[in-house]
């Protein structure tokens, strides 16, 4: 952390911020205290609290971190088309920024117990970004948003259990088998437009 030891003048909500999601990376989320996080800053604790209300806050403002910079991360990918290259696209992205950011992923899936207003307007961004991408399918927003739904809790799902120690087995490497997921939901997404524009719910 030798790289984070800034002047007290330098001192900001955003320094804290990077300050400590670099500081999560190397210790854990659960090992983060505002004393180690003041020592990497150099600042007395209390100095922390001129920025920041306390432990609570900052877990809410490195999950929003996370958000951000995982939303930089995809923005360029949901554009692509056609819409199964943009999940392609999208599946590495995420799973590179778990891969590399392990911590503000996990400070990311703590969202559902927060309800600081940035961080819920950040989270409805996120979802609406995988309907986004869907958009051009022409389907109906409610297939839309269960399509979204199936991709995020797969693409979680898959990059959990890889962190967790599964996927190691030296018949099929875990990037294979990733790749063969992402086939196959491109292949559901294939498989429910063409249903829904050659079904009887077409007009």
């Amino acid at each position: 952390m030798e790289g984070y030891r800034i002047a007290r003048k330098g001192l900001s909500r955003d320094t804290i911020v990077d300050a400590a999601a670099a500081l999560a990376e190397e210790k854990g989320m659960e090992n983060l205290t505002l004393r180690e996080l003041a020592d990497a800053l150099d600042v007395k604790p209390a100095s922390l609290y001129n920025h920041l209300q306390g432990l609570p806050e900052l877990n809410v403002r490195l999950a929003e971190c996370a958000l951000d910079r995982l939303m930089d991360t995809l923005q360029q990918a949901v554009d692509i088309r056609p819409v199964t290259d943009a999940l392609r696209a999208l599946a590495v992205a995420y799973r590179s920024f778990a891969h590399e950011q392990p911590q503000l992923y996990r400070a990311m899936m703590m969202l559902p117990q927060f309800s600081d207003p940035g961080l819920i307007a950040r989270k409805q961004a996120f979802m609406d970004l995988f309907v986004r991408m869907l958009a051009p399918l022409g389907l109906p927003s409610e297939e839309r948003v269960h399509l979204s739904r199936l991709i995020r809790s797969t693409l979680h799902g898959y990059i959990s259990m890889e962190a967790a120690g599964f996927f190691r087995s030296p018949l099929a490497t875990a990037d294979e088998s990733f790749e063969r997921t992402t086939e196959w939901l491109c292949e559901q997404i294939t498989r429910t437009e063409a249903n829904y524009h050659g079904g009887t719910n077409h007009q």
